[in-house]
């Protein structure tokens, strides 16, 4: 039986970025420096649809998990994950019966909670987390896309899937129950380390990275705000889209006896509204 642990995080740090766009379709949660007491749940959201409901998609998404984690003791299970994401898609149809010419929108979703067993994952679309250790990607997310179903299949190669005209296509987007039940992927991680980085981002942002160019960042002894910097200012040079990260650390793991404050201070690196 797996012992509860007090995981203490360093300062988080995100940046999201409508880019080349005209508005930003992406959303993060928090999107604040105010303490809510939830600091344990972390999203990323990148919008899709038409009518200009991408942004309202990604941020009921956002707004959705939110009350519900704050609401519902969350155990480290996957059912309570999937009762959120049930509960989620049924605030999308709830919207939907108010705003029937929003029908379409959707968002993807990555999420990573953090709680007393290690950390759980979920996620949904082509928004991607990638857990780093020691100069090494020990695991990430993979996409829900045509594409990369070619590439698990051994068809074609991850090169190649780069450059695919088909690239930008998704297989799973939470838009409701009444348009299309997309099940999460959900990953419960208990193999935990103090100075593992857990890395949120939206597809603007791996799309300007190979995993060799983003490790070489999150390797090096720059600091945290130092790494997004990297990252964002690449971005703002090569990404075709929104962008948007969440970038977390775990700076220790105790024994949940220890009666300590679970995070340091809460400062924000950037955030601009689309």
């Amino acid at each position: 039986m797996l012992k509860a642990m007090n995981i203490v995080i360093n300062t988080p740090v995100f940046f999201s970025e409508k880019g080349i766009r005209e508005k930003n379709e992406d959303s993060v949660y928090p999107d604040s420096g105010v303490f809510t007491g939830r600091e344990d749940l972390f999203l990323v959201c990148d919008g899709v649809g038409g009518a200009d409901r991408g942004e309202v998609a990604s941020r009921l998404a956002c707004a959705s998990f939110s009350r519900y984690f704050s609401e519902n003791e969350i155990s480290a299970s996957e059912n309570d994950l999937r009762k959120a994401f049930d509960f989620v898609q049924t605030e999308f149809d709830n919207y939907l019966l108010k705003e029937p010419f929003a029908k379409g929108m959707g968002t993807t979703l990555v999420l990573l909670y953090i709680h007393k067993k290690g950390a759980t994952v979920a996620h949904c679309g082509d928004s991607r987390l990638y857990h780093f250790r020691k100069g090494h990607i020990i695991w990430k997310t993979l996409d829900h896309t045509p594409v990369n179903d070619l590439v698990r299949q051994g068809i074609i190669t991850q090169e190649e899937a780069l450059k695919h005209p088909k690239s930008n296509r998704i297989t799973r987007a939470i838009q409701g129950f009444s348009i299309h039940n997309s099940l999460p992927d959900i990953q419960i991680i208990n193999d935990l380390e103090p100075g593992d980085l857990f890395f949120l981002c939206s597809d603007g942002v791996y799309e300007c990275f190979s995993d060799e160019n983003l490790l070489e960042v999150m390797s090096s002894e720059y600091s945290l705000n130092k790494k997004m910097q990297i990252i964002k200012k690449t971005c703002e040079s090569d990404s075709g889209d929104n962008f948007s990260g969440y970038l977390i650390e775990i700076k220790s793991i105790e024994p949940d006896s220890a009666k300590k404050n679970r995070f340091s201070n809460f400062n924000i690196f950037t955030k601009k509204a689309g």
